[in-house]
């Protein structure tokens, strides 16, 4: 699988055009205006790919931390974020969910069209590590294509509705349409309104 995707950036820094699909550049301000808070302390984003999430991320965090499978996407990811305040980002060649930062406390998670490459016990150990590392006010985001994938391996709708029963984290957004899933969630079953001070 990394050689897969090694190839697919060494021959198209973009192949998935993130930058110019307005269908990416939707979903990506989806994905951020369903955050619950306007700044984070530390996020994670593994499979960041060329850095175009990872870029956006910057700017509501005050330190990123991503990763990769493929060296090339780690450069990529390198590159456009080259013009941000030195130690904004860090950006490692890793394999999630075993490589999985250690020690580490976030904030904000983000997994996006990762989790249905991965095999039952891998995504049984990505569920454990987001929550082992979430913080208690954090949000852990998930987004994915709901079309078939060919060299996918679990289905999105299953993927996000495993995440959904586990029992210590409560949904508090949830976008659906037909051709992507998008899911918040945190340990705090407080709501954006009522974190505020809006509501009770």
């Amino acid at each position: 699988m990394s050689e897969h995707f090694q190839q697919l950036y060494e021959q198209n820094n973009d192949p998935w055009q993130v930058r110019q699909r307005w269908y990416e550049q939707r979903k990506r301000a989806l994905l951020l205006a369903s955050l619950p808070s306007p700044h984070y302390h530390h996020a994670f984003e593994p499979a960041c790919g060329n850095g175009e999430l990872t870029a956006a991320l910057a700017r509501r965090a005050d330190c990123v931390t991503a990763s990769d499978l493929s060296p090339a996407a780690v450069e990529l990811t390198r590159n456009r974020v080259a013009g941000l305040p030195a130690g904004r980002v860090s950006v490692a060649c890793q394999r999630v969910p075993q490589d999985w930062p250690a020690g580490a406390a976030f904030d904000l998670i983000v997994i996006s069209e990762m989790a249905y490459y991965l095999d039952d016990d891998e995504l049984d150990q990505l569920r454990a590590n987001c929550v082992n590392t979430l913080g208690l006010s954090g949000a852990l985001v998930l987004c994915h294509w709901r079309r078939p994938i060919g060299d996918g391996r679990q289905d999105a709708d299953a993927i996000h509705a495993s995440f959904d029963a586990v029992p210590q984290l409560n949904r508090i957004a949830h976008h659906e349409e037909t051709d992507f899933l998008l899911d918040v969630w945190s340990l705090d079953p407080r709501s954006v309104a009522q974190h505020e001070g809006v509501t009770a």
